[in-house]
């Protein structure tokens, strides 16, 4: 760290981390010494790995090195276990001990398998196990899929793209007479996106051939799912996303019964000096790559502005864009906003730019910028980004 200048420590190389870098960087330029800290080497598109195992796309991947280099930050390999928020210090478990000024954590959620009997899509080797059921249902060995959401909690929205891209494979293979339901606790699909964004998903489902179960919490066991009111159904194949936890950092506040961190509007940890938290960790009930980006450019800006930046730093206010994957062309959701179209509550046309999955302020164009994707080009003419912005009473829970 040098003299006269203070030292800025990133903890993950995930969505939030990165965007929190680049703005810092932006932000601050050399103002500061920026540390990016992750056990992982490379930052991968993860929403994009719903694509994967139906052959219509690929997660790109990316070197965290390169990128902590290419926005002046050092890059430290390691994977951090506790917080000493008085000495300043971060611990790591390969003996690293870190030194900072400011803390920006954001090392994601620990992900676990809801249920024993299902493919838990987003764990290891699940990828696989949806191609090996895919090939499956092709062969006629399975003739009934359940999509089965595990919470409310989190972000449902890729259960609806399996479910999609599944009923989309099977069209396109000429596959008949399987059975797609999908089984979740919201009250209509998707209806974080509001009415009409909603009712376009579930002209989506049923266009597809795939039953909505709403209002129902499920549990898998032995091939049966089994809904609180007591049905009970057996399928040949469930599949489900992980459940998210807290990151189980000592010296780091955990709310029961998940551990996530408790923060306040501007990131701030509560009960810790000068530190931060952004992404799946903190205790906001939706995880999302594009409100974890928002999280972090609220962490940015308010400690660029301690550190004598001239730009607001207004608290966090979720807005959120979502890009649904269906096989056939991505829809990009959106809700009444008073500022939009009330025709249009989905679209095959981008509603933001970048027309990524992660709508973020640095991160999204910097990565659209690498990934040099065809059919998009610069800004479009008229183009107006819309946002739907996420409420008490909107929220789940």
């Amino acid at each position: 760290m040098s003299k006269n200048r203070s030292g800025i420590v990133i903890v993950g190389g995930g969505v939030a981390g990165l965007e929190a870098l680049i703005a810092l960087h932006t932000l601050l330029g050399d103002r500061v010494d920026l540390t990016l800290v992750s056990h992982d080497e490379w930052f991968v598109d993860r929403p994009v790995t719903v694509t994967e195992p139906f052959g219509l796309g690929s997660a790109a991947r990316y070197s965290l090195p390169e990128i902590a280099t290419e926005f002046g930050a050092e890059f430290v390999s390691a994977a951090v276990e506790a917080v000493a928020a008085e000495e300043r210090q971060v611990s790591c478990a390969d003996g690293t001990v870190l030194a900072f000024d400011t803390l920006i954590l954001a090392p994601g959620a620990r992900l676990r398998a809801p249920f024993t009997d299902a493919i838990t899509f987003g764990l290891a080797g699940s990828g696989q196990a949806m191609r090996d059921m895919l090939d499956r249902l092709a062969g006629g060995e399975l003739r009934s899929v359940a999509f089965v959401a595990p919470s409310i909690a989190g972000w449902l929205l890729p259960l609806y793209e399996l479910a999609l891209m599944t009923a989309r494979e099977l069209a396109r293979g000429k596959v008949d007479g399987v059975r797609l339901r999908l089984i979740t606790p919201e009250e209509r699909p998707l209806a974080l996106f509001g009415e009409q964004g909603s009712e376009s998903v579930a002209r989506l489902l049923a266009t597809a051939g795939i039953e909505f179960s709403g209002t129902a919490r499920a549990a898998v066991e032995a091939g049966h799912v089994t809904l609180a009111d007591g049905e009970r159904e057996a399928f040949d194949s469930v599949v489900t996303l992980p459940l998210m936890g807290g990151p189980g950092l000592e010296g780091v506040p955990a709310t029961e019964p998940d551990g996530f961190v408790p923060v306040d509007e501007y990131g701030r940890v509560q009960g810790l000096l000068d530190v931060y938290a952004a992404g799946d960790v903190v205790d906001f009930p939706v995880k999302q790559g594009g409100l974890a980006a928002q999280q972090a450019d609220t962490i940015a800006a308010h400690v660029a502005r301690s550190h004598g930046a001239g730009v607001d730093a207004p608290p966090f206010r979720p807005a959120l864009r979502g890009m649904l994957f269906t096989g056939d062309a991505p829809q990009f959701m959106r809700a009444d906003v008073t500022v939009a179209d009330p025709d249009v509550s989905a679209a095959w046309y981008p509603l933001w730019w970048p027309p990524t999955k992660v709508a973020g302020r640095y991160l999204a164009p910097y990565l659209f910028g690498r990934a040099d994707e065809e059919g998009f080009g610069v800004h479009p003419q008229g183009f107006v980004d819309v946002d739907i912005p996420l409420t008490a009473s909107s929220l789940p829970g």
